[in-house]
Parts: structure tokens; sequence; C-alpha cells
């Protein structure tokens, strides 16, 4: 029988970007990166009504891919590719230094 060690288990040990699961589980209770806190602010300027902003470094901490979950007043009576148009557009600037970005966005209800 085959020994059991660290270097045969670590296809299993990576999640779903190819990051080591215990770097993926770190990001989870870390605090937000430089890249995040910085997105979240300009979003915040651009969408001062906003009531919820949400960005996740889902490249591991590298800042390549970013998720951006807004939810705010601004999007209201837009369709949903207008409202991503929106956003990209608030991020023009960031977006050249990214390599992916997920925009997930709502209008608050009431």
């Amino acid at each position: 029988m085959a020994a059991w060690g660290l270097a045969s288990a670590a296809p299993l040990l990576r999640g779903s970007y190819g990051l080591p699961l215990l770097h993926c589980i770190h990001r989870m209770f870390a605090s937000q990166t430089e890249g995040e806190l910085k997105v979240t602010q300009i979003l915040k300027e651009k969408f001062p009504r906003a009531t919820a902003i949400k960005v996740t470094d889902i490249s591991g901490g590298c800042g390549a891919i970013y998720e951006i979950k807004i939810e705010s007043e601004e999007l209201k009576e837009k369709r949903t590719v207008q409202q991503h148009q929106t956003v990209n557009q608030a991020l023009k600037e960031e977006i050249k230094g990214m390599h992916g970005l997920r925009i997930f966005t709502s209008v608050p209800k009431c």
C-alpha cells in the first residue's frame, strides 16, 4: 500500500481557483484586502445611496478577480445590463488592472 503524504493529497487540497484550501479558509476569516477596500471606497463614492456594498477578492488576495455585490437606489429603473454598465463605468480605471470581475446588482425593496 502506498504511503499517503501531503504531496499526494495536494490535488485534493486545492480550491476551485487552484489555491490551497488552507489559504482559502484563511481568507474567509481575514479582514478586507487593500484592493477590496479601495474598490469598496470608490463604489461608496459613486453610489452614495447604496444600502449594501460587498467586494470580495476571489483570486485569493492578489487583486486579479473581484466579485461585487451592490444594492443601490441609483440602479432603480435600469435593466440588469445597464446596472452592470454603471458599475463598470464607476470602476473604469481599476478594471484596467483586473483579469476578471463578477457583478451582482439589486435595488432595495420598499
